[in-house]
């Protein structure tokens, strides 16, 4: 069956085995609960990448479920920063608090257009999660360390140095990269297609670099002739799993070739430390110390600070593009030297 509340397929029953909804309870048009449920039907959320999805049926389940019955005219500034303030008791981080503060917006603004309620109370919402720590780059004896990995067959990080070297020399977030499948990739002109997030980053060209093209030629010659196969694949088969890759092989790796200390990995909430995040981060520092062009660095990563980069992604502008990127590669030669 399909759960009334988070509308999600679940077996059938009285109550919903992911968020404990009572199936034979219809809610008033007035509680948070139907006021979600019409919400996640609007444009705003089916517009969304799965991602994002994910981001607020999260913020929902864990933290705003607690109100579904409650009459969202009855529920005041004091109960959201109940909820905000109890997370941030949890350790939980600003970003958490933020997506919870973004989906209070949400269906208050809904429900204030319906007449429900007269103020959005969103705005006024204190948050006081841990901050994230500034991410750090790679620096350039990390990408060394890296690339004489990536060459070893003995090692048993090969592959994961691989990964984060095509993080560094794309830009793309991690979870952009694992998104990348067999059609993305155009192997006769060396660029990939992919991106999410924002409108801006969705499917953007980003050339493939030196470094990195032999490990895209092999992911690629090793894929099945299914175009929606995953360029970099899990034990199955399928899309590898972003977490399991992260505390299994990417830490580890990062660890044992001395470019996080010990320290760093334990109290990663305090310190400092490098992320696979921290690929997107280094290739922008080194687009800016190779004198890549801002334009083209912003079509590179996928951001809108200039306001018509946004319309910028059109394979006309590959060869720029293209050109641009190559400066990188001359900068790595310089590195590695």
């Amino acid at each position: 069956m399909i759960c009334k509340n988070c509308n999600r397929l679940v077996p059938d029953g009285i109550f919903c085995t992911l968020c404990g909804w009572n199936q034979q309870k219809m809610p008033d048009r007035s509680t948070l609960a139907a006021i979600h449920e019409r919400w996640m039907k609007r444009k705003h959320y089916r517009s969304l990448t799965p991602i994002g999805q994910t981001g607020y049926d999260t913020a929902w389940n864990k933290h705003l479920f607690v109100l579904s019955d409650r009459l969202i005219s009855e529920i005041d500034l004091d109960t959201y920063q109940a909820i905000l303030d109890n997370m941030a008791q949890e350790g939980l981080s600003l970003s958490t608090q933020q997506k919870v503060q973004q989906l209070i917006g949400q269906l208050c603004k809904l429900a204030k257009a319906e007449g429900l309620i007269t103020v959005n109370p969103a705005p006024e919402l204190i948050l006081d999660g841990w901050k994230s720590r500034t991410t750090l780059p790679f620096e350039d004896q990390h990408i060394r360390k890296l690339m004489i990995c990536a060459e070893d067959a003995g090692s048993r990080w090969q592959q994961a140095a691989r990964v984060t070297l095509c993080l560094i020399f794309t830009g793309y977030r991690p979870e952009e990269l694992f998104n990348i499948r067999r059609k993305d990739i155009n192997p006769r002109d060396g660029f990939l297609i992919g991106g999410s997030k924002t409108a801006a980053g969705k499917d953007r060209i980003v050339p493939v670099l030196g470094i990195i093209a032999p490990y895209i030629t092999d992911w690629y010659l090793s894929c099945p002739l299914d175009p929606n196969t995953y360029l970099i694949r899990g034990p199955k088969g399928g899309r590898k799993n972003l977490s399991n890759w992260r505390q299994r092989e990417f830490y580890p790796m990062t660890l044992e070739l001395g470019i996080n200390r010990p320290d760093q990995l334990v109290a990663k909430k305090k310190l400092p430390h490098i992320t696979p995040y921290s690929g997107r981060h280094t290739f922008a520092t080194l687009a800016w110390r190779a004198d890549v062009d801002p334009n083209a660095l912003i079509k590179l990563i996928g951001h809108t600070e200039i306001k018509t980069t946004a319309k910028y992604y059109i394979h006309s502008d590959y060869r720029k593009i293209q050109s641009e990127a190559s400066k990188i590669d001359g900068l790595l030669q310089a590195l590695v030297s």
